[in-house]
């Protein structure tokens, strides 16, 4: 292969999200277990519906998408609950995965009858990405009861707990979990992605391990902070990439990773009670809500403030200190 001179990433795509890898490291229980439960589809049966839960860039998506790639391309479809949340938007991504003309001014009853017609000629599986994003979960009701085969994907392990008991029986979900990958689990993702993507002997060992270890188990983190550093690099000119790159594109991917949680993972009220925790950096829970309410028209009531707060937490935004009437949030 011939490289441009001044090229430090000749091919940027294995460094990004949409990139589909010929092999995944470090999932191959996950994997496994996935094909198992999707098997019988293969077969025209009834599979088991999937939950695969865990942190931000840990694997779910990539997983999900390399086995409907290679064994089920021709019965599944895949939609990402952020983009399109409600059931109407879902309903058209699916048929419209299956190459089903769909103008989008349809009923949702007409899209629902057409997923039937669907399903009487092919058994098929759907993948439902970050899931928690859907405006409500009735869809999740209509797709199970027409026997679609689900794969539900989320970073909230409570993401699904206060589904309705009709929603929750009708999908017997098996549960696959993605924990955080370690820094030598890292190491080898990251440096299987150089391989595909940086001019040989432009980035070294040590460097990719830096910047393993500064990802904090997250993936998506440890690609995008080779990108920067390897775009950086190339900027100033240089044939390698040094440690002053990975240095400073360790502060961007990590800003860039906070404002992508902020902007697509929370809500309007979610948004303004970090605002105010920011601000503050420490603050008992009650004050933080009494000052939430002063702050918007229309303030949830206490129990929503509560779930609110469970969900910041559990993006690792803030922590929690005690329990009960005497909790503090603190930023972190």
């Amino acid at each position: 292969m011939s490289y441009d001179n001044e090229q430090i990433i000749y091919n940027e795509l294995p460094l990004t999200e949409a990139f589909i890898p010929t092999r995944l490291l470090h999932r191959e229980g996950q994997l496994r277990e996935l094909e198992r439960c999707l098997r019988p589809a293969l077969y025209g049966r009834s599979i088991e519906n999937v939950f695969l839960i865990g942190p931000s860039g840990t694997g779910k998506t990539t997983l999900a998408k390399w086995v409907l790639e290679s064994y089920f391309k021709e019965i599944s479809a895949y939609v990402n609950c952020w983009k399109y949340s409600s059931t109407h938007e879902v309903l058209k991504e699916i048929l419209l995965g299956f190459q089903i003309p769909v103008h989008g001014r349809e009923p949702t009853g007409d899209l629902v009858k057409r997923i039937e017609n669907l399903v009487k000629k092919k058994k098929i599986v759907v993948c439902l990405d970050e899931v928690d994003h859907l405006e409500n979960f009735d869809i999740l009701y209509i797709l199970s009861r027409n026997n679609v085969g689900l794969i539900l994907a989320s970073t909230r392990y409570h993401a699904l707990i206060d589904l309705p008991s009709r929603i929750k029986s009708s999908l017997a979900l098996t549960e696959i979990e993605f924990p955080a990958y370690t820094a030598e689990e890292l190491f080898d993702i990251l440096k299987d992605r150089v391989m595909f993507s940086f001019k040989p002997g432009s980035i070294s060992d040590e460097l990719i391990k830096i910047a393993s270890i500064a990802a904090e188990g997250d993936a998506r983190v440890g690609l995008e902070i080779l990108r920067r550093a390897g775009k950086r690099a190339e900027d100033k000119g240089l044939k390698q990439v040094t440690i002053e790159e990975i240095k400073q594109a360790v502060k961007e991917a990590r800003k860039a990773k906070l404002y992508y949680i902020i902007s697509s993972k929370l809500n309007d009220h979610q948004r303004i009670i970090l605002e105010i925790l920011e601000r503050k950096r420490k603050m008992p829970s009650g004050e933080l809500y009494r000052e939430y309410r002063a702050s918007v028209k229309n303030p949830v009531v206490d129990r929503t403030y509560r779930n609110y707060m469970r969900r910041i937490i559990e993006l690792g935004l803030v922590k929690v200190e005690s329990k009960g009437r005497w909790r503090c949030y603190e930023i972190v």
